[in-house]
């Protein structure tokens, strides 16, 4: 019998861990591990459960992560640490941004939250046996996906710019200086819904603060001086 894949599954939302955890485990060749993942503690997490695979959501906010690393970052300490851990990016933030940034820090492979679990299981498979993966959801909104699977492009490339028409319109305005007061007030809805938005476009974005968000809108000419 082949050695089974163990999984280390990331994920600050409970009932999704739980039921993913679930689905995962009743395939014969995966084995999750149920241990806790702490940062602090990685390297005895990594070497004590022999870990094949890392799953990752993208945005992880886990009071027991005080550092507060989103899945880039932890990523890409994963894979220059343990360059034999293969990462598997599993995020509602599908953008070809998100994807092309993932596969940046040394993610193998990218399966959109609104795929279901044979998705992630099959990048799981094709991960293992030393393959890119990527899910149909994101195959849908590229124009090379075939040549970045088979590594003949470096990067994604898009079908269709990474912002709503929403998020575009609150991003004219912070492009303009706007606070988020201002821009509520301007758009006649709430300061919550603002920040929600600000949120979305930074992930998207793969950024921090809103200058780099500028920064980026102009350098993939979404906003023209």
């Amino acid at each position: 019998m082949s050695e089974k894949i163990k999984i280390a599954y990331i994920e600050d939302h409970k009932s999704v861990k739980d039921g993913i955890s679930f689905l995962l485990s009743q395939q014969p060749e995966i084995e999750i591990i149920e241990d806790e993942f702490n940062y602090h503690k990685m390297d005895a997490f990594i070497t004590s459960h022999n870990i094949s695979i890392f799953i990752l959501d993208l945005q992880l906010h886990s009071p027991k992560q005080p550092n507060d690393l989103n899945g880039y970052e932890l990523c890409q300490i994963i894979t220059q640490k343990y360059p034999h851990i293969k990462i598997i990016a599993h995020s509602m933030y599908d953008t070809i941004d998100s994807v092309n940034a993932m596969f940046s820090k040394g993610a193998e492979g990218f399966v959109s939250k609104k795929s279901g679990c044979d998705e992630l299981i099959s990048a799981i498979k094709a991960v293992a046996a030393g393959k890119k993966y990527i899910c149909p959801e994101i195959e849908k909104k590229s124009k090379n996906a075939k040549n970045f699977i088979k590594n003949s492009d470096d990067i994604l490339k898009a079908l269709e710019e990474p912002f709503t028409k929403a998020e575009k319109q609150i991003l004219e305005k912070i492009a303009k200086g706007f606070s988020t007061k201002e821009i509520a007030q301007q758009l006649e809805v709430s300061e919550k819904t603002i920040e929600t938005h600000r949120k979305h476009l930074f992930v998207k974005a793969n950024v921090k603060n809103a200058a780099e968000l500028i920064a980026f809108t102009y350098s993939r000419k979404i906003l023209m001086d």
